[in-house]
């Protein structure tokens, strides 16, 4: 782009690429005058033109007029960037851009004149007007205040990533804030149904997308009558979802199954792993973040649980013993199972997780197995053994089966807990 005077009037000029020099059919440069004799507004004007010619530019490469909302956000952008004086040029531009949307249209079936109201009941006349309210910022995009609203949350990193991911999915199909409606999340909750989402994904699903809403209304983005996300059909879970909290359960003999491979493979740690979950009946993640300064005479301390309930105090199985001398006798970093990676959540479960994840499928377990299955068992093996509900929720870490013996109850003792937890047994383990 450059400026020249011609009779005390100043021209902007711009070279066309020879590449869209015939498609453009302008010859080789775009030269307007800029109405003025003061080089500043020149300028100002001039930089105008140069965006509305890097666009047919553009547009002419691309060999396609396809890309409306691109464009659009390119003039949104311009007329952003634009002072307030030059503002009502790039409005023409974009009025411009629209018009030429539907008569390119309207040619290729025939309608000839751009007055013919047959051209405006053609689909690239909603198109057009579509164009000129995103360009002209009638049209909102649903992500433009999404890092902003996450920002607001004091949750951890890992579900903060997964709300953003949730509602960028979401946003791919609804990029704007006026496509969301209540008819059109209704039809998406169907559509993510008929895709074999559990019940349980698409509500929580739900959930994040309501909490982003709720901040575009508190934020006045958003208008507070509506609320696309409530009163919506939800499909009931099957008969499979509604089962033992969705993950299968391992046999005893399974376990066993899972532990002799990872020591036939010769991964230690894993072995460890597997070892420490079966007779405590730990997530992996506790088993994983557990610090030596946390084993005490006959115990292990785990905090940092996901819920209250999980802090807790679990006695150190006899069988068990052996194993955790070790590992804490050969300790490097100050963690009874040495030497893991963290994840960039710090996370310490990530890598091993995916390891056991491979030893499982290698010896035929499905997805509904995980190392969570491990804890379904110690669970049941302790219900087998006649331990109390309450007793087995102290030691596993779950909330008590009732509300009033969890307000209650002090939680039962150690040896208590040891006793119930002694009966749990597996074959072939010595």
């Amino acid at each position: 782009m450059y400026l020249e005077r011609r009779r005390r009037r100043w021209y902007a000029l711009h070279d066309i690429p020879a590449d869209v020099q015939e498609v453009i059919g302008r010859g080789k440069r775009f030269c307007q005058s800029l109405e003025t004799e003061d080089r500043g507004t020149a300028e100002r004007r001039a930089a105008i033109l140069a965006a509305k010619w890097k666009s047919e530019i553009q547009k002419a490469r691309s060999g396609s007029v396809d890309h409306i909302e691109r464009d659009a956000q390119f003039w949104r952008k311009v007329l952003q960037e634009t002072p307030e004086p030059e503002r009502d040029v790039v409005l023409e531009f974009i009025a411009d851009e629209a018009e030429g949307i539907v008569h390119r249209a309207a040619r290729k079936v025939g309608i000839n004149s751009p007055d013919d109201p047959r051209a405006m009941e053609l689909p690239e006349a909603e198109q057009a007007q579509r164009f000129v309210n995103i360009a002209t910022g009638k049209l909102i995009r649903l992500d433009d205040h999404l890092e902003e609203y996450l920002a607001t949350l004091s949750n951890e990193a890992k579900t903060v990533d997964m709300k953003r991911s949730t509602i960028k999915k979401f946003c791919e199909e609804f990029p704007y804030l006026q496509d969301v409606t209540r008819k059109e999340v209704q039809r998406w909750v169907n559509r993510q149904a008929q895709d074999g989402k559990a019940v349980a994904t698409i509500r929580r699903g739900l959930s994040e997308l309501r909490g982003y809403w709720s901040y575009l209304i508190s934020v006045e983005v958003a208008s507070e009558n509506n609320i696309p996300f409530e009163k919506l059909s939800i499909p009931k879970p099957s008969k499979k979802e509604n089962g033992n909290g969705g993950w299968k359960e391992f046999t005893p003999a399974e376990v066993v199954k899972l532990l002799q491979a990872a020591v036939k493979k010769e991964d230690d740690a894993l072995a460890d792993l597997i070892r420490l979950g079966m007779w405590t009946g730990a997530r992996i993640e506790e088993l994983c973040a557990l610090k030596v300064e946390k084993v005490g005479d006959g115990f292990i301390q785990i905090e940092d649980a996901k819920t209250r309930a999980g802090w807790r105090q679990v006695p150190i199985h006899s069988k068990l013993q052996p194993t955790l001398d070790r590992l804490l006798q050969k300790s490097t970093d100050g963690y009874v199972l040495s030497g893991l990676s963290h994840n960039k959540y710090e996370d310490r479960s990530n890598a091993i997780g995916k390891r056991f994840g491979r030893l499982k499928s290698k010896l035929g377990f499905g997805k509904g197995y995980v190392f969570h299955s491990i804890r379904k068992t110690v669970a049941t093996l302790l219900d087998h053994a006649g331990v109390s509900e309450h007793v087995a929720a102290d030691i596993i870490g779950h909330d008590k089966p009732t509300m009033t013996y969890g307000l209650y109850s002090g939680g039962s003792s150690l040896e208590i807990k040891r006793n119930a937890l002694e009966k749990i047994d597996y074959p072939n383990t010595a």
